[in-house]
């Protein structure tokens, strides 16, 4: 009885260290989205120039390459443009943006990217976009592995009470 009772303490020990771990683990497929806007006043003329705050994006494939414009900048209209793109990219074309609507385009293929208002010449801004890493962490990360840890060592904890004292090694 008391050999269960331990079992069932250990188990439960081990149920919740593996569950802090999980929680701590990052989602594997968790990408950010990069926020850009169009302040208040970007269409008032080229002395609010750039227009796009920031004015220039720095984003990694796989890693945070959604970008999100939103329309700060009442009670003007906007659009986001692709003036250049990198060779195999598409061009991009946001619909009209009223005040308050927002735009989202996720980047696929690494390269600069120049990008206008074509309603206000003066708006404009550059994202750069890198790729992936080929030396990057692989998709199974090292976390995985200590999670597999924990798990062995709370199933031979749990296990371990339970094994037959006769058919262990004695000493001589």
């Amino acid at each position: 009885m008391a050999g269960s009772a331990s079992a069932i303490t250990v188990g439960a020990l081990a149920l919740f260290l593996l569950s802090g771990v999980f929680a701590a683990l990052p989602a594997a497929s968790a990408i950010t989205t990069v926020q850009d806007s169009m302040p208040a006043g970007a269409g008032n003329g080229p002395a609010n120039a750039p227009g796009f705050a920031p004015a220039t994006l720095n984003v990694v494939i796989g890693v945070n390459n959604t970008v999100e414009w939103t329309n700060n900048d009442s009670p003007s209209h906007h659009n986001v443009a692709s003036t250049s793109v990198p060779s195999g990219a598409s061009a991009i074309a946001s619909p009209d943006m009223a005040p308050g609507a927002t735009f989202i385009y996720t980047f696929t293929v690494p390269g600069t990217y120049q990008i206008v208002c074509t309603y206000h010449s003066w708006m404009k801004m550059t994202v750069i976009v890198t790729g992936s890493s080929t030396t990057s962490t692989p998709e199974f990360p090292a976390a995985w592995l200590a999670v597999i840890l924990f798990a062995v060592i709370a199933a031979v904890m749990v296990a371990a009470p339970r094994v037959k004292p006769g058919l262990a090694v004695k000493p001589n």
